[in-house]
Parts: C-alpha cells; sequence; structure tokens
C-alpha cells in the first residue's frame, strides 16, 4: 500500500493557483489530492502543479491531471506541469501524456 501524500502546498494568487504535492500519485494519493483540489478550486485561475517533490505517477494520477486540465480548459484558463524528474516524465512519455500536457 502506498503512502499518502504526505503535504500537499496550496498558493493561491488572483490569476494562479499554485499546486505544489509531495509523493507519490497512485490510487489512493490521487483521491487525497483530489479531495484537497475540491478545497481549493481554480476559480478561473490559471493552475500550475509544481511536480518537484512527486516521486512518481500512476494511471490515476495521469487521470487526476486530465480532469483538472478539462475543468481549466472549461474556464477557460491554462493549467502547467513543472519540475517533474526523469521516472515522471517517463511515464508522460511512455503513456503520450506528454503530448497532451504542457511540462515546462
Amino acid at each position: 500500500m502506498s503512502e499518502a501524500i504526505l503535504e500537499t502546498v496550496f498558493t493561491e494568487g488572483e490569476s494562479l493557483l499554485t499546486v505544489a504535492p509531495a509523493g507519490r500519485l497512485d490510487t489512493v494519493t490521487s483521491a487525497h489530492l483530489k479531495e484537497q483540489m475540491a478545497a481549493h478550486p481554480t476559480r478561473g485561475r490559471d493552475l500550475e502543479l509544481d511536480f518537484t517533490q512527486v516521486e512518481y505517477i500512476s494511471s490515476a494520477g495521469l487521470r487526476l491531471l486530465v480532469a483538472l486540465q478539462k475543468q481549466v480548459k472549461a474556464e477557460g484558463r491554462s493549467m502547467v506541469i513543472r519540475n517533474i524528474n526523469a521516472v515522471v516524465r517517463e511515464v508522460f512519455r511512455v503513456s503520450g501524456f506528454n503530448k497532451s500536457f504542457t511540462v515546462l
């Protein structure tokens, strides 16, 4: 069983919501992050995900990212993912999600 995300830091600005989760984004932790995101809605802001401390992402984590991107695009805003490590980058590449998301 995976460990829960130990900490997620939310930085809310007028036009940007930055979310910085730490740990593994898998089935359990993706559900946890989804709950946390509900408490910090984008409210028409751009979304920046800082993956500096994300060690791994599973298909459940990718599904969450797709849902977040759809929500943000429906509001006419954008989503970027920053600071992904080699493991996460490889999951994105193998799954083809490196073409679906803006990764900086």
